[in-house]
């Protein structure tokens, strides 16, 4: 489907992307899934023709689009900020493509309705952008990609100026979106819980170089090296009969008869969990629990827990 090729990027010295290459498969949702800096967004711009490569090329459908400009592509993309035009109306918005296409009138407004309904925003095209909230505003910038047809849909981070529980809730109907209509998406985000939950892959980059593509549950339970070890699980340094292992919170396990005793050195509600840390021969670890309404130890408390390595 969409193949990168040896892609190189340099901005002077520096090198933005090293030698990547990939390959997205028709009807995925792909996420490339790194911190800030690690190469995503440039790898999303060179998809969508926004920037050339100093080296390499890129594929779709075994056509080479490298020199290809962004109009020419059969790409569309979500942008981090919307980019929505605040004197038109939703519906003018969506269709713009279209417009800018030599579409008729009519058709563009047929269209753009049809596909705000796709995105749950039926009767909102004469709506003012001014007038939509945040989480509407992410709807019609969707729209205005999907009107358009595009082999790839490219999203950058497009939920990320969205309050918390907007975000989850957006990412849900994004995927239910994407799979019922089989659209191809490469998606980019630094936000694990969020590549992990959307994803049927997900790449993992780091200061331009990708280190691993697999299942959600592949880089999550079996992450190529520590780097993502740490960044995807949150894992910390334990050294185990004198050896130096990464350990994730939920392989710690308090439990009464477990093998190992520390002293809980303090715990933090989240909610729905709480987490603990357990001071345990000069190290430090730290211990996902569900919450429950009973009587958790007091800080300074002895506990008992097992490592599930």
């Amino acid at each position: 489907m969409l193949s990168f090729q040896d892609i190189t990027v340099h901005y002077g010295e520096l090198v933005a992307l090293g030698s990547l290459t990939l390959e997205l498969k028709r009807g995925e949702l792909m996420t490339l899934l790194g911190p800030s800096g690690c190469g995503k967004s440039t790898t999303l711009r060179v998809a969508g023709g926004f920037l050339l490569p100093s080296k390499g090329s890129v594929f779709l459908d075994g056509q080479e689009i490298t020199n290809l400009p962004p109009e020419l592509r059969p790409t569309a993309t979500v942008f981090q900020s919307h980019a929505l035009f605040p004197h038109m109306t939703a519906g003018q918005n969506v269709s713009y493509g279209l417009k800018v296409r030599g579409a008729p009138r009519r058709k563009c407004r047929r269209e753009a309705e049809e596909v705000l309904e796709r995105v749950g925003l039926s009767g909102y095209a004469d709506k003012r952008v001014q007038e939509l909230s945040g989480g509407q505003q992410q709807r019609v910038a969707l729209a205005r990609a999907l009107i358009l047809n595009p082999s790839v849909l490219l999203m950058d981070e497009p939920l990320s100026s969205l309050d918390a529980r907007l975000r989850v809730r957006m990412r849900m109907e994004i995927r239910e979106l994407q799979r019922s209509a089989g659209i191809t998406v490469l998606y980019v985000t630094h936000d694990q819980e969020e590549a992990l939950s959307i994803s049927d892959r997900v790449s993992v980059m780091s200061k331009g170089r990708l280190f691993q593509t697999g299942s959600p549950e592949e880089v999550y339970f079996s992450p190529a090296n520590d780097f993502i070890r740490d960044f995807i699980g949150n894992a910390f340094p334990v050294v185990l009969d004198g050896q130096r292992q990464l350990v994730r919170p939920d392989q710690v396990c308090p439990a009464p008869e477990g093998a190992f005793e520390g002293r809980l050195a303090g715990r933090e509600f989240l909610g729905n969990t709480v987490e603990w840390r357990i001071e345990w021969k000069e190290q430090t670890l730290r211990a996902v629990m569900l919450s429950c309404d009973e009587a958790l130890p007091a800080p300074g408390a002895s506990v008992r827990f097992d490592i599930r390595l």
